[in-house]
């Protein structure tokens, strides 16, 4: 082991050694076009997915805009 040396210092020390090697790039991920083509059935999962999760909370507080401006 090393001479007394702080723990601060081999905080910093691993800190900025895995800056300077940073290692393999994390698997998994891969660059460019997809390596299979999406089929009809997942794009339509996928866009059923996007519309319930952003658009329908839109067009609910659209629609019960009225109620909102009523005061009790």
């Amino acid at each position: 082991t090393s001479v007394a040396m702080p723990l601060a210092a081999h905080i910093a020390r691993s800190l900025l050694r895995s800056a300077a090697r940073p290692g393999p790039a994390p698997r998994g991920l891969i660059s460019g076009p997809p390596q299979e083509p999406l089929g009809t059935g997942e794009a339509i999962v996928g866009l059923t997915a996007i519309f319930i999760s952003l658009l329908a909370p839109s067009a609910w507080i659209l629609s019960h805009l009225e109620d909102y401006k009523k005061r009790d």
